[in-house]
């Protein structure tokens, strides 16, 4: 790997990290904060993915549940791989149909939030959970909200991905 394409990557990461902190320092309520950062983030995974690759993409996408986690955004630990599951999926099928628009706006983040629910079913399910509002809350935020703010992700990133084009 060149070193520019290294900086490139640790900047990306760096950058994806600190939008994904946004909610420490700017108050918003829970729904609109996931919705905001959840948009954000994604977007930061289709645009890492296009301007370094998908070795940088998988590393971001690892990076950012364990984030998430720390600052009090995951409420369980278990699941953090759940996270990695979905945003794995996403990276690589955002690649995969990164030529068909409508694919590419549909596949990905539908995929993403179908894994996600079944393996946080799967997860809350094991761990027998008592209290039905959690099972609910987390049940929601691996289901709509990441459907929504993936394909806003997508969105946002092309738009991005235009602006930097008038630089090259």
């Amino acid at each position: 790997m060149n070193n520019s394409k290294l900086v490139r990557g640790a900047l990306l990461v760096a950058l994806a990290l600190a939008l994904q902190s946004l909610r420490l320092v700017l108050p918003m309520p829970q729904l609109l904060s996931t919705f905001i950062i959840g948009t954000l983030v994604h977007m930061m995974l289709v645009l890492t993915l296009q301007l370094n690759g998908l070795k940088t993409a998988l590393l971001l996408a690892f990076l950012l549940p364990l984030t998430a986690y720390v600052q009090g955004q995951v409420l369980l630990p278990f699941l953090i791989p759940v996270i990695w599951l979905g945003n794995f999926i996403f990276v690589l099928l955002v690649r995969q149909f990164k030529d068909s628009r409508k694919l590419s706006l549909f596949v990905p983040p539908v995929a993403k939030a179908c894994v996600m629910l079944l393996a946080a079913f799967a997860v809350l399910s094991f761990l027998a959970l008592p209290n039905p509002v959690l099972r609910k809350t987390v049940m929601f935020a691996m289901s709509v909200p990441q459907l929504l703010t993936a394909v806003a992700g997508i969105l946002l990133a092309e738009q991005i991905k235009k602006r930097l084009r008038q630089f090259d």
